[in-house]
């Protein structure tokens, strides 16, 4: 089946990007007999020790989702999901904000078949419409994107990308910022317990080259997670689940042809009780 274009190399992404925490976080999920989701988020900042939280509550009328949030910055925003409305495969996402610095309004249109998905974005405040295509047969996809601005008359952005994904593995080709960024993926799934991922970018501007290689490993408790970069940069990330409704990431960073800059470390405790 198709990927949407916004997924491709994910697997990569997920791998390299996931539960590298940053600062300290806790997050408190739980639900009421009537179906109301409620999620508690507090986060401390590393780089200053600022403190900032969130309380969301997520609700369905007439099988739709509608999610609500309030922040310590004073913002509040709201967001409606309508699925299969007249078309099956066929997702409206409607997004609004307000807060005492800003405000932002947007919806998005999501349709996926077997051999085609599309997405098209608008967002009111900036005023810019962003289709995005991809096409698939069997294991292989194509797809593109482009951002339309409505102030200058002109196409902002645009990018393309190809990828093969089967099962266990999945590889993913992209050309961004118009032409001037390359990226290759892979990621791969060797066991239910062990999985790879790569990643290797080249700006065309800057004649720069990017690389990140990861791995993780899971066990019966816990799930070990490493990453590495061509800057020297060595990630760590252990991720254990304490009970049935408690999880524990811890994280730690470095780049070990500076050690005597120090290292930056993260934790994050999540509570879920259904």
């Amino acid at each position: 089946m198709v990927k949407s274009y916004a997924d491709f190399g994910k697997s990569a992404k997920n791998l390299l990007k996931d539960d590298y925490v940053v600062g300290k976080k806790a997050e408190v999920k739980t639900a009421t007999a009537d179906g109301v989701n409620f999620t508690a988020t507090g986060i401390e900042s590393d780089k200053d020790g600022a403190l900032s939280g969130s309380l969301s509550w997520k609700y369905k009328v007439y099988g739709n989702a509608f999610t609500t949030k309030v922040t310590t910055a004073n913002v509040i925003s709201n967001e409606a999901v309508f699925e299969d409305i007249g078309v099956k495969g066929l997702k409206t996402t409607v997004n609004g904000s307000l807060g005492t610095a800003s405000q932002s309004a947007s919806a998005k249109v999501d349709y996926k078949h077997d051999a085609v998905a599309a997405t098209i974005l608008a967002d009111v405040k900036d005023q810019t419409l962003t289709p995005s295509v991809a096409v698939g047969y069997k294991m292989f996809s194509l797809g593109g994107t482009a951002t339309l601005e409505n102030s200058s008359k002109s196409v902002s952005q645009y990018s393309l990308g190809a990828c093969l994904a089967q099962d266990d593995s999945e590889v993913a080709i992209s050309t961004t910022d118009k032409f001037n960024l390359f990226k290759l993926s892979f990621g791969h799934t060797i066991s239910p317990k062990y999985e790879v991922a790569a990643e290797a970018s080249y700006n065309r501007e800057k004649s720069s080259v990017s690389m990140a290689t990861g791995l993780k490993y899971v066990t019966d408790s816990a799930t070990i997670k490493a990453k590495t970069d061509n800057l020297g940069t060595l990630s760590l990330a252990y991720i254990a689940k304490i009970d049935s409704s408690t999880k524990l990431t811890m994280s730690t960073s470095a780049n070990v042809k500076e050690l005597e800059k120090g290292q930056k470390f993260g934790i994050a405790v999540t509570l879920d009780q259904p």
